[in-house]
C-alpha cells in the first residue's frame, strides 16, 4: 500500500513579527475566539468580518496574512481582514497568475 502525501506549501522564508500596525487593530480590543470559529460557527465568523471591515489597518492585516502568517501547520486558518481561508487562497492564486 502507497502512501499519498498532501501537496505542502512551501514556508515563508522568514516571517516577520506584525509590525506597530498591529496595536491599532480592532481584533486586538475583542475576543480572540471569534477570529478562529470552528467549523458551522458562522455567526462568529460574520461579527469577526464586520469588526474587520472597520478596522484602519485591515490592509496591511491582509498583507501579513498572504505572507504566510495566517497558517498553521501549512493550512490557512482563521479570519484575516475580513477575509476566509478559501478567500486568501483565491487571493494567493491571483497574485501567482499575475506575476
Amino acid at each position: 500500500m502507497t502512501r499519498r502525501r498532501a501537496a505542502r506549501r512551501p514556508a515563508p522564508a522568514a516571517l516577520a513579527v506584525p509590525g506597530r500596525w498591529a496595536e491599532r487593530a480592532l481584533c486586538a480590543q475583542a475576543d480572540p475566539d471569534a477570529w478562529f470559529p470552528n467549523k458551522g460557527q458562522r455567526a462568529l465568523a460574520a461579527i469577526a468580518t464586520r469588526i474587520c471591515g472597520h478596522c484602519p489597518v485591515r490592509a496591511q492585516c491582509l498583507d501579513y496574512a498572504l505572507s504566510g502568517a495566517d497558517t498553521w501547520g501549512g493550512i490557512a486558518t482563521g479570519i484575516w481582514a475580513g477575509t476566509t481561508p478559501p478567500e486568501r487562497d483565491r487571493l494567493r492564486q491571483r497574485k501567482v497568475v499575475a506575476a
